[in-house]
């Protein structure tokens, strides 16, 4: 976690700390669960004490944000990954050097559900409709430049129009300081691990193609363990195989998608 990721829709992951309370079906196979746990890092149970990372660690997004300034190229980075910052377990002075750290960073885009600057993405995770239909009110609420959808593990047919739309009581997009109610970036993907269950070829259809009616970047991550059977995508989730998240890959319909907010 760091400076290299392996989380193909940013370029940098950070965890200002570790541990986290399972809340939903999303949370059943937890990667950041299971390695937390290998580890020796933390638990991710209510009343777990959370792991701060260290004041090292904690400097890495500075250095991040020279590299990019001196580029003249943005940044993004997710986190964290192996937490939640809206933990009420978490003290509030640790989210509050959090913040600190993102104001720092003008040069990253910092994708995370908080209150944000205007480089800070706010997002859910949301596996099925009514997660997404609890949730997306919420984040839609906050002022934002771009409002991240994480669809992953995909656990079943979203309709986007909750999430797509303008927040209530916004009809004209003049809540995000005159951001066009378009800036919204969905990432989808299967589930990976030992537990994973598949997803219908379908259920990933259906949100690129409500994105591409909307003018929404949609970015396919992966199908994760359970792949098609064949090469042609359109095949029935009955012909799903368990072949590996490499091997299975992110090939929806013949190409890749991994479009991105500008």
């Amino acid at each position: 976690m760091g400076e290299s990721t392996k989380i193909e829709w940013v370029d940098h992951t950070f965890n200002p700390w570790i541990g986290c309370t399972r809340i939903s079906a999303a949370c059943d196979n937890c990667y950041a669960a299971a390695m937390s746990r290998r580890r020796g890092w933390a638990e991710f149970e209510a009343g777990a004490p959370r792991h701060r990372t260290t004041d090292a660690y904690w400097r890495q997004p500075l250095l991040w944000n020279r590299k990019a300034e001196a580029r003249e190229k943005r940044a993004r980075v997710f986190g964290p990954s192996l937490a939640d910052p809206f933990d009420a377990e978490v003290p509030d002075g640790w989210r509050r050097d959090y913040l600190e750290v993102i104001e720092r960073t003008p040069w990253l885009d910092w994708i995370l559900l908080t209150k944000p600057p205007d480089n800070l993405w706010p997002g859910i995770t949301a596996e099925t409709q009514p997660m997404l239909e609890l949730r997306a009110p919420t984040i839609l609420s906050i002022r934002a430049k771009v409002h991240v959808l994480s669809a992953e593990p995909l656990l079943g047919p979203l309709d986007l129009s909750c999430f797509l739309g303008a927040p209530a009581g916004d009809e004209t997009g003049s809540a995000h300081g005159g951001v066009s109610r378009g800036d919204r970036w969905i990432v989808a993907g299967g589930e990976s691990g030992p537990k994973a269950r598949p997803s219908h070829p379908d259920w990933f259809r259906g949100l690129r193609e409500q994105c591409a009616q909307s003018g929404v970047p949609f970015f396919f991550k992966q199908w994760g363990e359970y792949g098609p059977a064949a090469k042609d995508t359109r095949s029935p989730a009955s012909d799903m195989q368990r072949i590996g998240r490499k091997a299975a890959g992110a090939i929806l319909d013949g190409r890749e998608h991994r479009h991105a907010p500008a």
